[in-house]
């Protein structure tokens, strides 16, 4: 009971410490991140979903996993106080003494912009599914490449770029209301037409398989898959 106590005792202390966590692992320099603020009407909200691991004894797994989620939560320019855990920490027994831990938490509101730019990367999942993305790479994922790179705040001519939900199927859509399917965040901004005098590819809504599996690709033949139709054009430098 004693040894539960004192594990309970330091678990409590990590999840306080996880704002201070987030804190310091802030890139140098980096304009300190704004209270959460309502988007405007016509923009909506960046929602990042973060899972923290770690590995050891279980008091030092879990640390271990609250650092590696604040360290995610830092580099996507969010503070503590807009982070909060929503699950965990969870413990897998692997041997010995050693075990693996899981945390998962949510981030919300405005990130500080500590870059014009972010890199949209398409990654894939365990079942071959798809996931494009500015923000962290999901447990079992892997990055195929980048697509382009999205401007973190509007320029002239641009409009955001949201990531979306339907049947558990991720796509992307120029649409506040992801096209009534579910919402999940804002990616940043992106070109509807394309501009001249900036480097810029298409970006394609594609689909794959017999189940029509979404995903985002920069060939306008959809990569010999069916097409979905141009979503806009992406900034390349």
């Amino acid at each position: 009971m004693r040894r539960t106590s004192r594990l309970r005792t330091t678990l409590l202390a990590l999840s306080v410490a996880l704002a201070a966590a987030v804190t310091a692992a802030a890139p140098a320099g980096a304009a300190p991140a704004p209270a959460p603020a309502p988007a405007a009407a016509n923009v909506g909200p960046v929602v990042v979903y973060l899972t923290g691991i770690g590995g050891g004894p279980q008091n030092i797994a879990a640390a271990a996993a609250y650092d590696h989620l604040g360290r995610q939560a830092a580099d996507a320019g969010f503070a503590g106080s807009q982070c909060r855990v929503t699950e965990g920490p969870l413990f897998t027994y692997v041997t010995g003494n050693y075990y693996q831990a899981m945390i998962k938490a949510t981030c919300s509101g405005e990130p500080a912009v500590t870059a014009p730019t972010r890199s949209l990367n398409r990654l894939i999942g365990p079942n071959g599914e798809h996931i494009s993305t500015v923000w962290n790479v999901p447990p079992g994922y892997q990055v195929e490449g980048s697509l382009g790179q999205l401007y973190t705040s509007p320029r002239e001519g641009t409009v955001p770029l949201y990531h979306c939900v339907v049947r558990k199927d991720n796509f992307l859509s120029g649409d506040v209301n992801c096209e009534g399917q579910t919402y999940v965040s804002r990616l940043g901004w992106f070109y509807p037409g394309q501009p001249a005098g900036v480097g810029t590819a298409p970006l394609m809504r594609c689909m794959v398989g017999k189940h029509r599996e979404f995903f985002e690709s920069n060939q306008t033949n959809c990569e010999g898959q069916a097409s979905g139709g141009q979503l806009g054009w992406i900034f390349t430098g």
